[in-house]
């Protein structure tokens, strides 16, 4: 049988492999001829459509600057093809998770990437997402204006990281969680979840707004590219491949487009030093300007930046990012393993150093270019008459490097890299956030007793409403960035108050994850209490703005609190409050022990509980995530 049917199996075997290595050649092909085909189309949009705008026509609330023709140069061939290439590059990434290995039919492998993603990878995907152009082109504009105290934030991701390896995500992986937002059901109750993740969304979808909108305006003042051009370009690009190829077309898009800032800002960096005279004289020139103020330990916390602000603020406003937004914990449970998982969040302690150095040296080569001085103390390179800050590192790449066929190219590229890194990370958490703690529970509500027979239907209906919802959420980030350009103070308004919110997010997670004794009262209660301290400093600093923009110095204390110590007190407020109030709902109610599943508390408190465990059956280890328990831990007052 053996010498009959084994030349027989082996020639079938064979023909399959060959089937199936066609197959995915022509899925290639396919997905990188409809790319190059939409970025084309996108090009012939970009250059031959007439703007919306004239070029003497500003905008509401936006004030233009009139600059030389001369001092600019325009996009050539070489940057149209480097630019177009990796818009082509990131598209085609994209579609080829969409249609590849059967494609997206489940909720799982769409937006869990079927738990099966290597540390690397993840690690480049988060790192990508905290990139964006707001960051490439804030963080030199800090340094190049007030120096380089704000390095030192680099600081306070030595104690972020840690923190969100060993203590939250364990909790997270170990429930197989698809939401972070499901923890707050599972320890507290349905409202928490349901409150928390309509927070989430509409916090993430200003800022995505403003993620589109603000390089967009930068890069339009400079370069003469319009803003709706650029906004509808990333936001349709981005919406695309997210909306076909989920999760996977997300990280490894991410990859790619990190790959790109990377080189790119290396690129520029390296030429900017050079352009300056060398590192030696970067650094001459920021020291004999006291530029290197490095350090600042006074403990005031009205003063706008100091070491321990940077360090212990920078932490608190971290970590709500890190540790429990969904943006960045659901990229961490697609790992295949709890060991991966906290792989990938280590990885990012060298990788966020290493990038917030490099931007923040670009500061220090801008600011050593525009302030140096031949033998007569004439400045050799008069700064740029630039209307916002931002845009003093793409004045220099356009006034320095534009001559250089495909630096403005690769400039652009990089920019773009980071917002559809962003984009893309933001939409496919609000679809998931969306479908796992509204849709679903509604669902559920509505139709408590489901037949088996419709859980594959269902799951292939779950798809579509997922891909449905990135659909409308890019729809919806691309016309809030186009109503930014119409009341840009009032977008960016929204964002800084939305954004205060981290702090009582981090420090509900915090209630539940080391808090055995907190409950839902509680929790609600200093929840609710984080909240309004968080909206009262945040509106309070906005409307008590002087002329700069700064806060007056005659408003109150709370108002000119340093933004960075924000998230601090907040997250304090909420833990605290808490606290006292899960204790005296327990004396008013009189009750006597809470329980609580220890798979809801973080492992490495898990052995110092005290209590009575009811059934035997033995904790889980930090490291062991396949372990299951169904242990209930008595915690008394």
């Amino acid at each position: 049988w053996c010498s009959a049917e084994l030349p027989e199996l082996m020639r079938i075997r064979c023909c399959d492999q060959k089937s199936m290595k066609a197959e995915k050649k022509s899925e290639v092909t396919w997905c990188l001829g409809v790319s190059i085909a939409v970025c084309c189309c996108l090009s012939v949009l970009y250059s031959f459509l007439p703007p919306i705008l004239k070029a003497d026509q500003p905008t509401q609330g936006e004030v233009r600057m009139a600059v030389a023709k001369e001092e600019f140069h325009s996009f050539g061939a070489v940057d149209f093809v480097i630019f177009g290439g990796m818009l082509a590059v990131t598209a085609a990434t994209g579609l080829y998770h969409a249609f590849s290995g059967g494609g997206q039919r489940t909720t799982s492998r769409y937006l869990m990437a079927d738990r099966s993603m290597f540390s690397l990878p993840v690690a480049i995907s988060v790192l990508a997402s905290f990139l964006s152009a707001v960051t490439i082109l804030g963080l030199p504009s800090e340094i190049f204006v007030y120096g380089v105290q704000y390095w030192m934030v680099i600081w306070c991701y030595f104690i972020t990281i840690p923190v969100t390896a060993v203590f939250f995500i364990p909790v997270f992986h170990g429930l197989g969680l698809t939401s972070a937002y499901e923890y707050l059901e599972q320890r507290f109750s349905m409202s928490l979840r349901v409150v928390a993740a309509c927070l989430f969304i509409l916090q993430n979808t200003f800022y995505i707004a403003v993620i589109l909108y603000a390089p967009a305006l930068a890069l339009e003042t400079v370069t003469k590219f319009a803003v709706w051009k650029t906004v509808l370009i990333a936001g349709i690009v981005t919406t695309v491949y997210t909306s076909l190829g989920g999760m996977k077309a997300v990280i490894y898009t991410d990859v790619f487009n990190f790959c790109v800032l990377f080189v790119s800002l290396v690129t520029i960096v390296v030429m900017g030093t050079v352009r300056a005279g060398g590192i030696g004289r970067v650094w001459e020139i920021n020291s004999n300007h006291s530029h290197l103020n490095f350090f600042d330990f006074h403990l005031d916390p009205t003063t706008r930046l100091s070491f321990w602000s940077l360090v212990l603020g920078g932490a608190f406003t971290t970590l709500p990012m890190w540790a429990v937004s969904q943006t960045s914990v659901q990229r961490f449970l697609t790992a295949k393993s709890l060991k991966e998982a906290r792989r990938s969040v280590w990885i990012n302690l060298p990788g966020n150093v290493i990038m917030v150095t490099l931007v923040a040296f670009a500061g220090m080569v801008l600011f050593a270019f525009y302030n140096a001085t031949n033998a007569k103390g004439q400045t050799t390179h008069p700064t740029p008459n630039y209307t916002s800050p931002d845009q003093i590192l793409v004045y220099f790449v356009s006034e320095e490097f534009g001559a250089i066929p495909g630096i403005q190219g690769l400039f652009v590229s990089c920019l773009f890299s980071g917002t559809l890194s962003v984009a893309a990370s933001g939409f496919n958490a609000l679809a998931t956030v969306t479908l796992v703690d509204i849709i679903r529970p509604i669902r559920s509500q509505r139709r408590r007793l489901a037949s088996p027979g419709g859980v594959s239907g269902q799951e292939a209906k779950d798809t579509w409403i997922s891909r449905g919802l990135s659909l409308f959420y890019g729809a919806l980030a691309i016309g809030l960035a186009f109503v930014a350009s119409q009341i840009g103070s009032l977008i960016k308004a929204t964002n800084s108050i939305f954004g205060a919110l981290g702090g009582p997010m981090l420090g509900l997670f915090t209630l539940g994850i080391f808090f055995p004794s907190a409950n839902t009262g509680g929790a609600l209660t200093g929840f609710t209490g984080g909240m309004s301290v968080a909206f009262w400093m945040a509106i309070g600093a906005f409307v008590n703005k002087d002329d700069h923009g700064n806060v007056s110095n005659n408003a109150f204390w709370l108002y000119r609190i340093s933004f960075m110590l924000y998230s601090v007190f907040t997250w304090l407020i909420t833990v605290v409050i808490g606290y006292i109030a899960s204790y005296l709902t327990r004396k008013a109610l009189s009750l006597k022990d809470n329980t609580v599943n220890p798979k809801l508390i973080t492992p490495l408190c898990r052995p110092k509980l005290g209590g009575n465990i009811q059934d035997d059956s033995p904790l889980p280890l930090p490291d062991d995530d396949t372990a299951e328990t169904s242990a209930l831990l008595n915690v008394s007052d």
